[in-house]
């Protein structure tokens, strides 16, 4: 059986994934799966650097506006649809790439869905309050001593993943990262993945360009619309970093200089775990992003062969 061949662009932030992406599927006629679990929000389109209306119009993209910031969104979710999504595509003759930098999504996609506990209320409420009255951190100490592996791949203020991986080892009595080591790789599909990189002084000089960019783009405006709508610190979407560093602006905590600082070193962060992640679970092939575009032509063209 002929295997579905799919191109997998994965990356830091800002490194230039997505006007790679762009322009590789407008020259070869693909489609985009985003990997990307911010650009899945809708409104949130500056903070997370989103493409453009245009450009959304000019290629379809997949996983991008279709949940609102107060929902939640699991890598299980995505690999489920994406495989649905890559083989519906290839059924009709049409092709299909993966961009974005969401590591655990691609890696779940890649490497099977693994067991799946399906969410549990009751134990979710009990947790959420418990940040309430705990704080983040002690819930994170806790996944931290019942399922240290999880807890290593995540930030301490990533509440919505520490909750659910607490929530999976409350409901069955297994770490999660024990659950998703089951896993079945899609035996159908070839993913030919590309690693786009390059030093981390230019790479954390883009950021705090794109930074300064989105302010003036008007982020702050965009992050009080989300709060007009009803979206507030506990939604999901609000604590991506751009988002929840501009509470503290509004609890007089920080003023707006600092807190454009903070959202610079916090996505320098990111970044740095992101390097690290496409470093130890990632396999693909490394390109420098000045010569990614010029390599990854030849890539695609010997696929239309």
């Amino acid at each position: 059986m002929k295997k579905i061949t799919v191109p997998v662009i994965l990356g830091p932030t800002a490194v230039g994934k997505t006007q790679l992406a762009l322009e590789l599927a407008a020259r070869f006629g693909y489609e985009i799966i985003s990997c990307d679990s911010r650009q899945i929000y809708r409104h949130m389109d500056i903070g997370t650097a989103k493409p453009g209306t245009d450009q959304l119009d000019n290629v379809v993209h997949w996983f991008v506006n279709i949940i609102n910031p107060d929902q939640s969104y699991s890598a299980h979710h995505f690999a489920q649809k994406a495989l649905k999504i890559i083989r519906e595509k290839d059924s009709c003759g049409k092709k299909v790439l993966i961009c974005g930098g969401t590591g655990l999504y691609f890696y779940t996609l890649s490497r099977g869905i693994g067991v799946r506990e399906e969410s549990d209320t009751q134990i979710r409420t009990g947790l959420q309050q418990r940040v309430a009255t705990e704080g983040a951190q002690a819930l994170y100490d806790e996944l931290s001593r019942i399922d240290p592996q999880s807890a290593s791949k995540l930030h301490p203020n990533d509440l919505q993943r520490i909750i659910r991986a607490l929530e999976v080892f409350y409901k069955s009595g297994k770490p999660l990262s024990l659950l998703q080591e089951i896993s079945n790789p899609p035996s159908d599909i070839d993913f030919v993945t590309c690693i786009v990189t390059c030093s981390r002084d230019i790479l954390y000089h883009r950021i705090n360009l794109r930074v300064d960019g989105m302010m003036s783009a008007g982020l702050f405006d965009e992050f009080r619309l989300l709060q007009a709508l009803g979206f507030n610190h506990n939604s999901p979407g609000m604590q991506c970093v751009g988002y929840r560093e501009l509470f503290a602006v509004q609890r007089r905590e920080l003023n707006l200089s600092d807190a454009i600082e903070k959202i610079k070193q916090n996505t320098r962060n990111y970044a740095k775990r992101q390097f690290t992640w496409f470093r130890n679970k990632s396999k693909g092939t490394h390109l420098d992003s000045e010569q990614a575009y010029s390599k990854l032509k030849k890539i695609f063209s010997q696929q239309q062969r």
